[in-house]
């Protein structure tokens, strides 16, 4: 609370509505509030990530207080299983089932089975206190699904209300394109050397699996500091000049050009320097919702000591108060099942030759008896011409 005081204190962001440094960025008065509070909101996130780089996990509800039970496969998962992640749009987050944990090479959980009870059941704790609310513009969480080798994009993911028992059913699917000149995309983009691009090797470089959409941040990034002379620090990509945006100035400018970029055509002008990839694995998923907890549950959860304390050891803690404060989350698979789509030469080059010369004995009458028939009709009308001539015989008139 005191560093994010300071940062509007010092930045003279405390008014939202009535900012000189934010009006320059949004004169108009419609939907003032709502962007301003967004664009603090989000200036404070990059703050904490350029000047904390080494504390800013602190800044956050602990992972002991935030999570109530986590349980996968019928086992207790515990916090060596989650390795902590800094997003510049939610701030402190946890990855689960990565290949990296704690610094570490873990090996990947998987699962056997189906249904709810066989997968990954989580209880959290959401609260924020009403003295930390004023940089809070949701209640809830947020929650991304992607591949194990895979890191989140900035913001991504979709939103979970508290005092809801959400159901997310997963379907995984993998695709496989077939490389140029197929297709766009470029096959075995996993090491350094493989494409030779400054952007394609900044990836690499940063320790991410590569995907073209990291190499057009790269672009950007060098873009911002070719303007603003400070790295981006949004994205996930290492800052190689070691001088990260970190004014106010800094991080206005980082954002007016990065606004300006992603609404032109930058895309395909530097496709060639961003190669697409040829495999991807993507998921898809069904989201239901109950209400949560239920009045008896509710009863039986008050007795958890670490739930007490998050309410100040209370005893009279109603049920509007858990609902607004907690949510549940199921996340299985309803088949074991994945849908791959892989990609396939239709016709290689000796049945597009096969095809084509059947395809001109069909219209044009055209085969190799038919080519023989004619040069024997040939030779026979040679020889007979030649015949002829050896018998003629010549009378000469005296």
């Amino acid at each position: 609370l005191e560093y994010a005081e300071s940062f509007l204190i010092k930045n003279n962001l405390v008014n939202r509505t009535d900012s000189t440094i934010l009006d320059q960025m949004f004169p108009a008065q419609f939907s003032k509030f709502y962007f301003n509070f967004n664009i603090v909101r989000y200036l404070a996130f990059i703050n904490l990530k350029s000047s904390l780089p080494q504390t800013n996990n602190t800044f956050s509800i602990p992972f002991n207080k935030m999570f109530i039970s986590c349980i996968f496969s019928f086992q207790q998962c515990d916090e060596n299983e989650w390795l902590w992640f800094y997003d510049t749009i939610y701030g402190n987050c946890y990855r689960f089932n990565t290949i990296q944990s704690k610094n570490q090479l873990s090996q990947v959980k998987k699962s056997y089975h189906t249904g709810k009870y066989n997968n990954l059941m989580l209880e959290l704790y959401v609260g924020v206190s009403d003295v930390r609310e004023y940089l809070s513009l949701t209640t809830g969480a947020s929650i991304f699904i992607n591949d194990n080798l895979i890191k989140p994009l900035v913001g991504e993911g979709f939103e979970l209300m508290p005092g809801t028992n959400v159901n997310i059913i997963l379907e995984r699917k993998k695709n496989k394109q077939m490389a140029r000149p197929y297709s766009e995309c470029v096959n075995n983009l996993d090491s350094i050397d493989s494409f030779d691009s400054e952007y394609y090797r900044k990836v690499l470089r940063s320790n991410l699996t590569y995907r073209q959409i990291d190499c057009f941040y790269a672009y950007i990034q060098s873009e911002i500091y070719k303007r603003c002379k400070c790295d981006e620090i949004a994205s996930n990509l290492i800052l190689e000049n070691n001088n990260p945006c970190e004014t106010l100035e800094e991080q206005l400018c980082s954002s007016q050009t990065y606004q300006e970029i992603t609404t032109s055509e930058y895309k395909t002008r530097i496709k060639e320097e961003c190669p697409l990839e040829c495999d991807s694995v993507s998921y898809s998923f069904i989201k239901s919702e109950s209400r949560y907890p239920s009045a008896s549950y509710a009863k039986e959860i008050s007795k958890n000591d670490a739930l007490k304390h998050l309410f100040n050891n209370r005893s009279n803690v109603s049920l509007e108060e858990y609902r607004e404060n907690i949510l549940a989350i199921n996340i299985y698979y309803e088949f074991l099942k994945e849908t791959e789509i892989t990609e396939s030469a239709s016709i290689s080059w000796d049945g597009l030759v096969g095809s084509i010369g059947g395809t001109l004995g069909l219209f044009m009458g055209i085969s190799i008896l038919s080519i023989v028939e004619f040069i024997d009709l040939f030779i026979q009308i040679i020889y007979k011409s030649l015949k002829i001539n050896e018998n003629k015989v010549f009378f000469i008139k005296k």
